[in-house]
């Protein structure tokens, strides 16, 4: 997998509750079905899980308040 498809999973899951969630439930099984390699379901398996939830819930704000003005 390239670089590119990485971040693509990443951003993902940073901003798609429902991918988040998927992740969050199984890492290994969502990373697999995004075609990553083993050794990036091993990184992504030791993400910083309250990291993920608080810099989503962070993009998500961001998001909210630009759609607002």
């Amino acid at each position: 997998m390239s670089v590119s498809s990485l971040e693509a999973f990443l951003a993902r899951i940073y901003v798609d509750p429902k991918s988040r969630e998927r992740f969050l439930s199984n890492p290994e099984a969502e990373a697999l079905s995004a075609g990553l390699s083993e050794d990036e379901i091993e990184a992504v398996k030791q993400i910083d899980r309250v990291g993920l939830e608080l810099f989503a819930a962070s993009l998500e704000q961001k998001r909210q308040r630009r759609h607002s003005k």
